[in-house]
């Protein structure tokens, strides 16, 4: 805690905190989904004549005789089936469907445009096909049923989806497949799925069923959170020395969790606050973090650590709440907290803003903040604040491949309303396997949003500070020191972080993925693990708020570099709380400034807002607590790095009598000696 002696009147701006806090972040629709829309007149519909039945295998007017030539051939065309595609002339309405199922047809699902599958006999086929409103009647055929319009040549698993959710219809596939050797794997508790390995007749004859609507090839997962531990490192850490959070003890505030989770029952959470019945949202980030690894493609980055629940709604004096969290005599000793909510989306640093900022200053605790999921420059106040992290979102679509990554509209974006870059970073959007709360096994494949996105980026800082205590920047792994005790300051951890962050490349401020979106990057301990490892278990330049300034000072330093890689440098520094009637968030005033070998100047941030890398010149970054200077193909020889105390309005450096202010700082590169 930086200053124990802090008045309660700075409470009041705590208190009204967690008085605003909103519900937590609904996610918008994803695009290509419109939103609520009004709900035009069945009548609106009456001219939109359907021409084509649009299947992911062929498209055809079947009332021309191309499309009676597109039907699969041979043994994949269905021949005596019950089965049939039903297209009719307009947007079919309930009296349609009523009078079919009147005439004994069972509709199942839907097939643009304006067609079902239908299961009946012929005697209703015929009647079905005079009817006024239907344009055509057609067999559903097993290759229209199969994934590229084949079977696979060899044995093979597949998802054998049904025509409606019916457990009659599940048993009797089901008992077909085991009848004809097949293996049944599992079947859906929803009626309409199985699971099944298949010889290649086998898939042929189960395409052939009546009830069969679909077989896909079935594929591993690759949802996450094991797409999250493979693009961050955390696999990577995992594998070197083991790093599974051992230790390390956070806190995820949301609005409830359900206790009794498989997954949370080896390390089970401490509750720092009554639990509440609103458990949906706070379960899924919960185990984003924290999960044990019962569903391997759900586990948390930290399955090892020690969980903290707080329930947002039941803090009301959030700066007391956080200072219990970093009481090393109290039983959380939390060194991050994970916040996937917050208050009342705005456009600028606010009082809200400005109470997170005294609370990170005053506890010194890394606290990650959702951005928020408008696509514009609507954000959660907690997330303009200076000293917390922000964390925005990009689109994955399900990869742990990069180069399909998009922001696409979804996440909230900087920066805020004076110029400060945010988000400081940024994670998967979209399609997170995590826990859910239907149930003490239950998980979601679609949990989004900037919601999903921080507790990937809290869980990695997590990793950083189990890594911190085991002596991987401090001359080798095998400390094994409490990861409370001997934890970095946060502005620290935060510039390890950004530091190490993968970013996407981008050119120009109105790329999808240009800064303002994606902030420094994605967190990456591997990158960060190897950069330690290549230095001997140490980092070139890695301060930890060990160096003080007061205004005009300079703190100097030096590396030499071979150019063998990118020279990176971050500098960021706890600021005390900006005034929210004030125009600019920034209170103090520190200025990063890297000299070439050949006396080239590059200043913090210049030239980062439209490109990945440092533009040489500009001028002092007088707006960010947060510098960087990134340099892609650095000069050999030795490089001047400066940290220039340009304004020290406020003390930021409580310790001594003096106003000052200390930093962090981190440079990494190819060294050489």
């Amino acid at each position: 805690m930086r200053n124990p002696a802090r008045t309660a009147a700075y409470t009041v701006l705590a208190l009204a905190l967690a008085a605003s806090a909103s519900p937590a972040l609904s996610v918008p629709a994803p695009p290509g989904r419109a939103g609520p829309t009004r709900l035009a007149a069945a009548h609106d519909h009456q001219d939109r004549q359907p021409t084509h039945v649009r299947l992911r295998t062929r498209t055809f007017d079947p009332t021309t005789p191309e499309g009676e030539r597109s039907r699969p051939r041979g043994k994949l065309r269905t021949k005596d089936g019950r089965t049939y595609l039903v297209q009719f002339t307009t947007t079919p309405l309930d009296d349609h469907r009523a009078e079919l199922a009147a005439l004994g047809a069972r509709i199942g699902a839907y097939i643009p445009d304006a067609t079902y599958v239908v299961r009946m006999d012929k005697a209703t086929r015929g009647r079905v096909a005079a009817l006024p409103y239907v344009r055509w009647v057609g067999p559903y055929d097993a290759g229209d049923k199969l994934e590229r319009g084949a079977v696979q040549p060899s044995t093979r698993r597949y998802v054998v989806t049904l025509v409606e959710p019916d457990a009659a219809d599940q048993r009797a596939v089901a008992e077909r497949i085991t009848a004809s050797g097949g293996r049944v794997d599992g079947s859906s508790a929803g009626r309409q799925v199985i699971e099944a390995t298949l010889k290649p007749a086998q898939a042929l004859a189960v395409a052939h069923l009546d009830a069969v609507l679909a077989l896909d090839v079935w594929t591993a997962p690759e949802v996450d959170m094991d797409n999250a531990r493979v693009a961050g490192g955390a696999n990577a850490v995992e594998t070197a020395f083991g790093y599974l959070g051992q230790g390390v003890r956070g806190e995820v505030m949301d609005t409830g969790l359900r206790t009794t989770h498989q997954e949370f029952a080896a390390f089970p959470p401490i509750l720092h606050t009554a639990n509440t019945t609103s458990t949906n949202h706070g379960t899924s980030t919960y185990g984003q973090i924290f999960a044990s690894g019962v569903t391997a493609t759900a586990r948390g980055l930290l399955p090892q650590a020690q969980p903290i629940f707080a329930a947002h709604s039941l803090v009301s004096d959030r700066w007391a709440h956080t200072a219990q969290l970093v009481d090393p005599a109290g039983p959380y000793r939390a060194v991050f907290q994970s916040n996937s909510w917050g208050s009342a989306l705005t456009f600028g640093y606010n009082a809200t803003s400005a109470a997170m900022d005294d609370i990170v200053f005053d506890h010194d605790i890394l606290i990650c903040q959702s951005q928020g999921n408008t696509g514009n420059r609507s954000a959660r106040p907690q997330a303009w604040a200076k000293n917390v992290v922000s964390v925005g979102g990009t689109y994955h679509y399900d990869t742990v491949s990069r180069t399909d990554d998009a922001w696409n509209g979804g996440a909230s974006i900087g920066p805020a309303a004076d110029g400060r870059i945010k988000p400081d970073l940024s994670n998967y959007y979209d399609a997170v396997h995590t826990t859910a709360s239907g149930g003490d096994a239950a998980y979601t494949d679609t949990f989004s949003g900037t919601s999903a996105a921080t507790p990937i980026t809290c869980g990695y800082a997590g990793l950083v500070f189990q890594m911190w205590a085991d002596g991987v920047f401090d001359g080798g792994p095998g400390l094994d020191r409490d990861v409370f005790a001997s934890r970095p300051h946060a502005a620290t951890a935060k510039a390890l972080l950004i530091n190490s962050a993968d970013q996407y490349a981008f050119t120009g401020a109105s790329h999808d993925l240009a800064r303002m979106k994606q902030g420094w990057g994605t967190a990456g301990v591997g990158n960060l693990y190897q950069l330690a490892q290549d230095n001997n278990w140490r980092l070139p330049i890695l301060v930890d708020e060990t160096d003080v300034l007061t205004v005009g000072q300079t703190a100097t330093y030096t590396l030499t570099t071979d150019g063998s890689r990118p020279l990176k440098a971050t500098m960021a520094y706890t600021d005390p709380m900006g005034s929210p009637s004030a125009a600019q968030a920034r209170v103090n005033d520190l200025t990063l400034k890297l000299t070439a070998p050949d006396g080239t100047v590059y200043w913090g941030n210049n030239g980062l807002a439209a490109d990945n890398w440092s533009t040489p010149g500009g001028s002092a970054n007088t707006i960010d607590t947060v510098e960087n200077v990134f340099v892609q193909t650095p000069a050999a020889g030795t490089w001047t790095i400066e940290v220039i105390a340009g304004q020290v309005n406020a003390d930021g450096h409580v310790e001594t009598p003096a106003t000052d202010a200390d930093f962090a700082l981190v440079a990494t590169g190819g060294v050489t000696g």
